[in-house]
């Protein structure tokens, strides 16, 4: 684990039920925007990076149940929250792991979607790059990357400014604007959509990758 997931441990912990309960009312409704999108693909195996108590995969699941969906986190807290609600809704076709998204526990060409939603920028930023390159590993040729994350909406900067400083670590930052498809793009994936935040009707961005020539 590395130094900055154990900080957050204490975070993850008490905000595992809030984060189940409050999911839902995130204007612009990231969660099912991104099981939609993924579903939309028709694909038969995901991953979902980040996933602290596997909110967006049971709904990837529910939405899509010839997919076999695993959600990955570092927190036992967040995936402990996340497989008792995995048990209430009697979903068969995905699984929780406990891990390091530097270091996937899954064999190489093995995914054909990797998402995530306001993962990335939890991330300290060598172990985002890592993360990456992990990412290009497990993927299957042809293989996409979907994510959802923090962007400041245009109107509301000098608020979201706010809240970085009050909720967030430094290296949040590394992935607004173009940020977070910069790094995608220097390791080696295509960009092929970026939708930055609009409003706080939408106050996050929306990253559409390839594997690069696809």
């Amino acid at each position: 684990m590395t130094r900055g997931w154990s900080r957050n441990r204490l975070k993850f912990a008490l905000a595992g039920p809030l984060f189940e309960a409050g999911n839902r009312f995130i204007p612009g409704h990231p969660h099912d925007r991104l099981a939609q999108l993924v579903a939309d693909q028709h694909p038969q195996r995901v991953l979902e990076l980040c996933g602290g108590t596997g909110y967006a995969a049971r709904l990837l699941a529910d939405k899509s149940p010839t997919t076999q969906v695993d959600s990955l986190d570092i927190s036992p807290e967040m995936l402990a929250t996340g497989r008792t609600r995995l048990r209430r809704a009697g979903i068969g076709n995905m699984a929780l792991h406990e891990g390091d998204v530097a270091a996937l526990p899954f064999d190489d060409d093995t995914f054909d979607i990797v998402m995530s939603v306001f993962g990335w920028h939890e991330l300290p930023t060598d172990t985002r790059h890592r993360a990456i390159d992990e990412t290009l590993r497990v993927l299957r040729p042809g293989g996409q990357v979907i994510a959802i994350d923090l962007d400041p909406p245009p109107a509301a900067r000098t608020v979201f400014d706010l809240y970085l400083r009050l909720t967030e670590r430094p290296h949040a930052r590394d992935v607004l604007g173009t940020g977070l498809a910069d790094a995608f793009t220097a390791h080696g994936l295509t960009v092929t959509s970026h939708q930055p935040a609009r409003s706080w009707a939408r106050p996050f961005q929306i990253v559409h990758a390839h594997e690069r020539g696809i």
